[in-house]
């Protein structure tokens, strides 16, 4: 807010650091509720639903506050009031309230116990966060290559993939597989989809031309308490339910929610006399909040249940960073969709912009290869209740491959010495 920043580069390294405080707390709560719910497996979807009903709450604020602000004011002021807001995370955290308990002095430092207990994993994590470092640097130095960017991440998905089912516990492995491929089956297309809602008549003829203030503001607002409700939904009704039939049923509810874009992209509301903001009301980007919801809370319950006990943090961090990855390669999937389907955002070469295959792109990023994550939830998913336990021995008894097949190996040495 303060320095003259003109450099991108210096823009995106101070970005960084604001998401890595972010990141760090998100994922130190995060294990310290994997942790908590392993020991009161019956609390379910309970613990959950407090904590992402926070988080929308706060959305909520955010989303009355920044769009209004940026809209009529500097929007370094945001900087200027979210920073202290940002830093008081400082107060809780010194004060304990995450519940952590006091290392003596004399084991203060690395827990190399659990290196040598957990080689398999920590050697995962490495590669995740090498595979995403390379990610990073292709995206800055090859900015336009969509194409190279697309197989770089697919390369790394297919690796990852092999080591997760390698080194990691099997029901583990499958749980955090789905997660990933769902992510990586819903391609984003957001940006091709941005562009034509807020168009102008010249590039989009007859389009809806959203102001920025009812597209940014406006619809954040009401997906944060689309957001909320699903979340009261989901506690309410839907807490009862077994994980496969929770992943399938809001799997079918993403493609409807993207199916509402799909109508107002091809102008059926307009036929039916439904103006484009009431409409879109109904979209992807509004009911999809909830949604989100309905998909993401069992999908934490169940990697919480999933995480070996006194290694929650870097094996969430870990989980987490691969369903996120999968949303890494649905996004360089979608740049290069979008290119490949000739559309084009802005006036170039004295060509005009062109959505014309936009349709035909979102139907099948959004509406038929969501559709291929059904049959994985019957092949993948546990069926039990999200207040069961998933596995009936500790998940980090539970071993994986390469641990059976080198167990095996020293069995076979053992037994020629004999």
């Amino acid at each position: 807010a303060t320095l003259p920043i003109t450099s991108a580069a210096v823009a995106a390294m101070l970005m960084f650091a604001a998401n890595l405080e972010i990141a760090t707390a998100d994922l130190l709560c995060e294990g310290k509720y994997a942790e908590l719910m392993q020991k009161k497996p019956k609390t379910g979807s309970t613990m959950v639903s407090y904590v992402w009903g926070s988080f929308q709450a706060g959305s909520l604020v955010a989303a009355c506050f920044v769009g209004p602000v940026a809209d009529h004011y500097d929007p370094k002021v945001l900087f200027w009031v979210l920073t202290p807001i940002a830093a008081s995370i400082i107060i809780p955290t010194s004060l304990g309230y995450l519940g952590d308990e006091r290392v003596p002095d004399d084991k203060a430092g690395f827990k190399t116990e659990l290196i040598k207990q957990y080689p398999y994993i920590i050697s995962f994590c490495l590669v995740m966060a090498t595979c995403a470092i390379g990610n990073a640097v292709i995206d800055i130095l090859w900015f336009d290559e969509h194409v190279w960017q697309a197989v770089y991440a697919i390369s790394c998905a297919v690796l990852l993939s092999i080591m997760a089912f390698l080194c990691l516990p099997r029901q583990l492995a499958m749980s955090n597989f789905y997660m990933f491929m769902a992510s990586v089956l819903y391609i984003n297309i957001g940006g091709a989809q941005d562009f034509w809602f807020t168009a102008d008549e010249k590039c989009v003829p007859g389009g809806p031309a959203f102001d920025y203030t009812y597209y940014n503001t406006y619809t954040s607002v009401v997906g944060a308490f689309t957001g909320w409700f699903g979340i009261i939904i989901f506690q309410t009704f839907m807490s009862g339910w077994t994980f496969r039939n929770l992943f399938w049923v809001t799997t079918l509810m993403q493609v409807v929610a993207s199916a509402f874009d799909l109508l107002i992209i091809n102008r059926y509301n307009i036929a039916w006399g439904i103006p484009d903001k009431w409409f879109y009301m109904f979209g992807d980007a509004v009911i999809g909040p909830a949604v989100m919801m309905f998909a993401f809370m069992p999908a934490v319950v169940l990697t919480s249940k999933l995480v070996p006990k006194g290694l929650e943090s870097t094996t969430y961090a870990l989980l987490a960073g691969f369903q996120n990855f999968g949303g890494v390669v649905s996004s360089q999937l979608g740049i290069f969709a979008t290119e490949y389907a000739g559309i084009k955002t802005e006036e170039s070469d004295g060509e005009g912009c062109n959505f014309d295959n936009l349709s035909n792109l979102v139907a099948i990023s959004h509406c038929l290869l969501p559709l291929l994550a059904i049959p994985l939830t019957f092949l993948l998913i546990p069926n039990k209740l999200m207040t069961e336990k998933i596995v009936d021995d500790d998940c980090c008894d539970e071993p994986s491959l390469l641990t059976q097949f080198f167990s095996q190996a020293e069995d076979k040495k053992e037994d020629k010495k004999e």
